[in-house]
């Protein structure tokens, strides 16, 4: 016996909800063939919202202000509840019918909400399986993506909430050009190759082929069949690996990560992946790797948010709204931070693995404050971590 919490009332009549059809409708769970795509971005600011979303004739825009009974909502709310009015009003007009839609804000909570499929507010709660339930009568896919604010306003839904219609892909510009889902670290800066190579000590660290994570990435390289028609790997002399998959593929690779991390010990593993889709594989990121950092947009070199000459509107000079004392961006060329993890071989000697000991603790905390100081502030950290197992095995 068991008693039942207030909630349960709820998730009860949830349930009923997604059970009113008298046969089960079917849920889209992976297509052999995409007829359709549709991508759009969903903002909400303290006064009004707005919409953008592809479509074969154009961009399809929603500007509107809220009423009094939103205005007085909470900002997850605005942006969550703006996402499921824009789902719904398509999902009337049949137009993402068999689809597969990806809308992206710059709003944490909406994407986590969606993803978990449960949230402690009842109000958003009620979103959520609005949602679900949106995706079964509408028979699409439906991928919820965060993205970086500065990227809100360079695309320029940011300014379509505000009823601004001239900015981004208002202008002319590709939707497209705005959602690098299929484009790694490495094709966006590949800088970063230096950066990395400068101190892990391997000066021909080269990224891992989408081809390579079932192989390479696993020290394998080759191999031979024996006398009895077995086939045997031969393995790599390589002992670091440098992962840089797109945000789109990065749960893939992060899998095939997983397995290399428990057949081969000995190996360390450098992965880097813009923050972008993150809720399906950040999880994987922190169950495998001892170091986990940021590199914040403008910081470094190797991951610049170029400044460019602000546009010239009629007579006046028109910037990009910043935080106050830093120059505005004219567009940023690198919107959301880099993830880095870091996972060192095991060593032969208690603790054995490295993840929770002391001295990469330390090191990790010391990372996450060096990003405001000059550049290389942060080499001589990872070079301690990076040199970490051969320092213990030789005391």
């Amino acid at each position: 016996m068991v008693r039942p919490v207030p909630r349960y009332q709820e998730d009860l009549e949830a349930l009923a909800t997604l059970m009113l059809t008298d046969n089960p409708p079917l849920r889209y769970d992976r297509r052999k063939e995409i007829s359709t795509v549709v991508y759009g971005f969903v903002d909400a600011s303290g006064l009004g919202f707005g919409s953008s979303l592809t479509s074969p004739g154009g961009i399809l825009y929603t500007i509107g202000v809220w009423g009094k009974d939103d205005s007085t909502e909470t900002s997850n709310f605005r942006e969550l509840h703006n996402l499921v009015a824009t789902l719904e009003r398509h999902v009337d007009d049949g137009s993402l019918s068999g689809s597969e839609v990806y809308l992206f804000t710059d709003n944490t909570t909406a994407e986590a909400s969606y993803f978990k499929g449960n949230t402690p507010s009842l109000r958003l709660f009620e979103l959520v399986l609005r949602l679900r339930r949106l995706e079964m009568s509408g028979a699409l896919l439906l991928n919820v993506v965060h993205v970086a604010g500065m990227c809100m306003r360079s695309q320029g839904t940011d300014g379509l909430s505000r009823g601004d219609v001239g900015e981004g892909v208002m202008s002319g510009q590709a939707m497209l050009a705005y959602i690098p889902l299929h484009l790694s670290a490495i094709d966006r800066q590949p800088s970063i190759k230096a950066w990395v190579r400068s101190w892990t000590g391997q000066p021909s660290l080269t990224p891992l082929a989408p081809e390579d994570w079932y192989g390479r990435g696993h020290g394998v390289v080759g191999g031979q069949y024996n006398q009895r028609g077995l086939w045997l790997p031969s393995e790599s002399n390589e002992r670091w690996f440098l992962w840089t998959p797109p945000p789109s593929a990065a749960s893939a690779a992060l899998e095939e990560l997983l397995i290399s991390r428990h057949k081969r010990t000995h190996l360390n593993h450098v992965v880097i992946i813009p923050r972008l889709a993150t809720a399906t594989w950040r999880k994987k990121l922190y169950k495998v790797f001892d170091v986990v950092f940021e590199v914040p947009p403008g910081r470094r070199a190797f991951w610049p948010a170029d400044e460019h000459e602000p546009m010239i509107v009629g007579l006046t000079l028109r910037f990009v709204s910043s935080p106050p004392g830093r120059r505005a961006f004219w567009p940023a060329d690198e919107h959301e931070p880099l993830i880095v993890g870091l996972t060192l071989r095991f060593v032969s000697s208690p603790p054995w693995q490295l993840r929770q000991s002391p001295l990469v603790l330390d090191l990790a905390r010391n990372l996450h404050g060096v990003w405001e100081a000059e550049e290389g502030a942060e080499r001589p950290f990872l070079c301690q971590l990076s040199h970490l197992p051969e320092w213990l095995e030789a005391m």
